[in-house]
């Protein structure tokens, strides 16, 4: 049988602090019940309940590649696949008829997508298909029925880059630990684009059998099923992703069974307690857009991780028990990083839109986020510590970046430091015209700016090359987190253009700061570049 050992978190009914809810990140979170020993918790902010601590991941790779998952009739699995899996479902086939009209070739991306049985119905009617399953005896099955008619893949990162027509998610998001990731990978491959619609199933945590037994409930099976949703826990989480229409229905009505006054916090939830599962489509999502020059851990590519991450990380030692202003911080990210060690945070920028994302997922009492748009003039003289602004200042014209510097020197103490950033011409010039930029500075430009305001400035240089470990053992653990390593640079590299230039600037003089060399012991770059090349050579 497969380890689901659980992560080595101490919580319970008794035993500890709730966790952060999976979806919203806040709310009211209570102990819910436990079954097969493991706890479940609910969130009142948004109605969802969910599993924690979680499954290791791969003892739940091991439990969906076995054939007893489709086949053995246990607990959280199939009896028989085919017989409980519907070719067709009245809705799905509404959905196909709905999009098959006119225009060139529609595309289907089906996500779980077990046998390929719904990819099958959509193969005769002409679409290009494509499935993600991560079990390796379903896969095996789908090979063999469908050949050439399906184009699989294992995962979703192993997907190349193109847009879809429709996305399928059907009975699969409730296994996913996190949602978030997937989504991220779609928007980061452009699988997800303004036309694309999503059509997603789920069993509805707040029926009123789900309510009446909770522990009872016949979808409550950890460690198959890790969150389970309500209706109002869904269209929270994809209009936090964008998707400007979400129309949520009942599937499955429960026929016979007495409706509970109590259960559904929420109108929506009400409305359809009577319905054993959940259907959900959504459309016209702008989150691609959205992203444009803003940044989400999780999504677009591993050079945009590299450029934004490592300044917060150097930026976090600098702030140990400060007041810090992270100007222009966007999603936030970053403004949570510095108040993992800051005394406090404050974030500000220009754009509501970006602010309720960062006020929706970072929560810290150090941590509070503010829209401005007065380049912080309304902020009193002498209140930080240290301020941060990274890759902000090329978004306003020269006499804004002249205002915007003086303004920061009126913010900060008589010992305080600003850390700032901007990206080198010289490297820019090869990502083509950026409309947002209205003024990229050279090296030396930057440092004038800088050096009439400040009397101090040392400028560090930002380099990404591929690295390699040489040690006994592995001196970085999966858990530890993206960036686990910091070392000095002196800065020798003279033959290699820096992707950006980072600046400490101050009105007393600057101990010399030590530079930050992160490795990188998320990312498996040799089973990745492999996985590419098998990708390629199926297309």
């Amino acid at each position: 049988m497969p380890n689901f050992d659980i992560e080595e978190i101490k919580v319970g009914e008794e035993s500890g602090p709730s966790p952060n809810c999976i979806i919203c990140n806040r709310g009211v979170i209570k102990f819910l019940c436990k079954v097969n020993n493991v706890d479940v918790w609910h969130c009142a902010g948004c109605e969802t309940d969910f599993v924690w601590p979680m499954p290791n991941p791969q003892g739940l790779k091991e439990l969906y590649d076995r054939e007893e998952c489709f086949e053995g009739g246990e607990h959280g699995g199939y009896e028989n696949y085919d017989e409980q899996t519907d070719k067709i479902p009245t809705f799905l086939e509404e959905v196909f008829r709905e999009i098959d009209l006119g225009g060139p070739q529609k595309r289907v991306l089906d996500i779980g997508c077990g046998y390929g049985t719904h990819l099958a119905s959509a193969a005769e009617r002409g679409w290009e298909c494509v499935g993600v399953e991560v079990s390796e005896h379903a896969r095996s099955i789908t090979k063999e029925r469908h050949g050439d008619n399906i184009y699989l893949l294992e995962s979703i990162e192993s997907l190349p880059p193109g847009q879809f027509d429709l996305v399928l998610m059907l009975d699969v998001i409730e296994h996913l630990a996190d949602p978030y990731p997937l989504f991220f990978t779609l928007y980061k491959k452009g699988i997800i684009g303004p036309q694309t619609r999503i059509v997603l199933t789920t069993p509805n945590a707040k029926s009123c059998v789900a309510v009446a037994d909770p522990s009872g409930w016949a979808y409550r099976h950890p460690p198959s099923h890790l969150v389970y949703y309500s209706a109002q826990s869904l269209f929270c989480l994809l209009r936090s992703l964008k998707w400007k229409s979400v129309k949520i229905e009942g599937l499955h009505p429960l026929v016979g069974r007495e409706m509970n006054p109590e259960s559904g916090e929420s109108s929506l939830n009400k409305k359809l307690e009577g319905y054993e599962g959940l259907l959900c489509t959504a459309t016209g999502s702008d989150f691609t857009e959205f992203m444009h020059e803003r940044y989400v851990p999780g999504t677009w590519n591993k050079i945009t991780e590299y450029e934004h991450i490592p300044r917060y990380v150097m930026a976090q030692r600098l702030a140990a028990d400060l007041k810090v202003l992270d100007f222009g911080c966007g999603t936030g990210y970053g403004s949570a990083m510095l108040a993992e060690k800051a005394e406090s945070v404050l974030g500000v920028d220009i754009s509501e839109e970006a602010l309720q994302w960062a006020s929706n997922h970072h929560i810290n009492s150090r941590l509070r986020f503010e829209q401005r748009e007065d380049l912080g003039a309304g902020l009193p003289d002498s209140s930080f510590d240290m301020i941060s602004c990274f890759e902000m200042i090329e978004h306003v014209d020269p006499q804004t970046q002249e205002l915007l510097i003086k303004n920061f020197k009126r913010l900060l103490g008589p010992q305080g430091r600003l850390v700032i950033s901007t990206p080198n011409p010289e490297v820019t010039e090869h990502y083509g015209e950026n409309l947002y930029h209205q003024h990229e500075m050279t090296e030396e430009e930057f440092t004038v700016l800088l050096g009439r305001h400040f009397e101090h400035v040392q400028i560090l240089r930002q380099w990404i090359r591929p690295s390699v470990l040489i040690a006994r053992q592995s001196l970085f653990s999966q858990t530890e987190g993206v960036y686990a390593c910091s070392v000095g640079i002196d800065g020798n590299l003279p033959d290699l253009p820096a992707v950006a230039y980072i600046a400490i600037c101050s009105s007393e003089p600057l101990a010399e700061v030590e530079g930050v060399c992160n490795f990188d012991s998320s990312f498996d770059f040799v089973s990745k570049s492999i996985e590419e090349i098998n990708n390629s050579n199926q297309m």
